[in-house]
């Protein structure tokens, strides 16, 4: 009876979230649902065959979406947090909404749960969701002010990772030299995916000399601007060409996690090859607009790996529109800004195609934005302060003869979403799968 009073009440909270346009119901009918019965998650998830869980500092949204895509071009019912609420409230307002009340006891009628966890969400959940497979993508500094060091987090890992199950299957980005620390940690079977000749250290993504043992892997790399890369994935030593529709180094990496786990759950390697001609990637993650692009970032490897992608295509008519918010979901310490290699952008950028026109900057950190670019290489004048993100958004698309390139942080990514979908260029985020 608890159980389904908190799916009665959580279904109830997200009608009336998105009914009255307050939310997406995506987070708070899980709040107040796991207050009526904290071991929801572990009841419903146990009625999904076979759960995943992808964790990492970036790419978590993408390789979730991405083999979310490839199950159901294998026929697979899906479950999965689509929305990026990556809490424990969010997986429990998930499960909640995939639940039928219309059949005895409730079903979740579904083949697959594919979830993505928060870097220190995981701790507490992944016990709760008892996963038949673990991914870690990678390891940034991301949020000082509630993570911790680097090291904090892969320590705490590893102590989850010994209490898991034996048969739970392990996944680790083996460029990624913090990830690669797990392999010890864990008493079960770990495999490795990567790409030969590069290596995931510190802040960036860079080359390296040293070969390692890979069972995943991603040779002959060519990376084709805002249009995507080829490549060959090597898995168990049968290579096969491949094009993904997304640009820059760091989407291979969450190909390949996404691939791997399509093969170890029995997918066709050419079937899932195939399917990316018709992926799409989620809201703000190398998004195409009409009139330009949206990149997330939120930390300094993961902004400095969209300046490295976007440089080399930015024309002189192009325009930047950067959005810096510090609520909670973003982290209220932005000093990462100053570990971004925003240089990518002015200095360097500008010897290629010459001064872009104008740059925008908005969000409640706007100023200090402002500072950062300056100190990066921009013109002062050319950089317009707009803390109001629907009104710099206006003044970036006033006059604009070439792309627009926003890179919003979280909570501006929201907010942008928010203001697309009123004026019907986009549909409410949790409508979109």
């Amino acid at each position: 009876m608890r159980l389904i009073a908190a799916i009665v009440l959580g279904k109830f909270i997200a009608y009336l979230s998105r009914k009255f346009r307050i939310g997406g119901g995506s987070a708070a009918p899980g709040l107040f649902a796991l207050r009526i019965d904290p071991e929801l998650i572990e009841r419903l998830s146990k009625k999904i065959p076979k759960n995943i869980v992808i964790t990492g500092t970036n790419g978590k949204t993408t390789t979730a979406r991405m083999l979310a895509h490839f199950a159901k071009a294998n026929g697979l019912k899906v479950i999965r947090n689509h929305t990026g609420s990556n809490l424990e409230r969010g997986i429990a307002s998930t499960l909640i909404q995939g639940v039928q009340l219309t059949h005895p006891g409730g079903v979740l009628n579904r083949h697959l749960g594919i979830w993505e966890l928060d870097e220190a969400a995981f701790n507490n959940v992944v016990p709760k969701l008892n996963p038949d497979i673990v991914v870690f993508l990678n390891v940034f500094r991301d949020q000082l002010d509630r993570y911790g060091e680097v090291d904090s987090v892969v320590k705490k890992w590893s102590e989850t990772l010994r209490e898991l199950p034996k048969q739970t299957l392990v996944l680790v980005n083996g460029d990624d030299v913090n990830c690669a620390k797990l392999n010890a940690a864990f008493k079960g079977t770990v495999y490795q995916f990567g790409v030969k000749d590069y290596k995931v250290t510190g802040e960036s993504i860079g080359y390296k000399k040293e070969l390692e043992k890979l069972e995943c892997e991603a040779i002959n790399v060519k990376l084709k601007g805002l249009s995507g890369s080829s490549f060959s994935v090597v898995i168990h030593d049968k290579p096969t060409p491949v094009f993904l529709p997304l640009p820059g180094i760091y989407h291979i990496y969450d190909f390949l996690a996404a691939f791997y786990l399509g093969h170890e759950l029995g997918f066709s390697t050419k079937g899932m090859i195939k399917s990316l001609k018709n992926f799409s990637p989620a809201f703000g993650r190398v998004e195409k607009l009409d009139f330009g692009y949206i990149f997330l970032i939120k930390n300094p490897a993961g902004a400095t790996q969209v300046f490295e992608t976007i440089a080399p295509n930015l024309k002189q008519h192009d325009r930047l529109l950067l959005a810096l918010n510090d609520n909670i979901a973003d982290g209220t310490d932005v000093s990462w800004i100053w570990d971004g290699d925003f240089e990518e952008l002015s200095l360097r950028g500008a010897k290629r195609r010459g001064n872009l026109d104008s740059v925008f900057v908005s969000g409640t950190r706007a100023y200090d934005l402002a500072v950062r670019l300056k100190y990066a290489g921009f013109d002062p004048k050319s950089i317009v302060v707009q803390p109001e993100l629907e009104n710099a958004l206006k003044q970036a698309k006033k006059g604009l003869k070439g792309n627009l390139f926003i890179l919003p942080t979280y909570t501006a990514m929201l907010g942008l979403q928010k203001i697309l979908a009123k004026s019907g260029l986009k549909k409410h985020y949790w409508e979109e799968e």
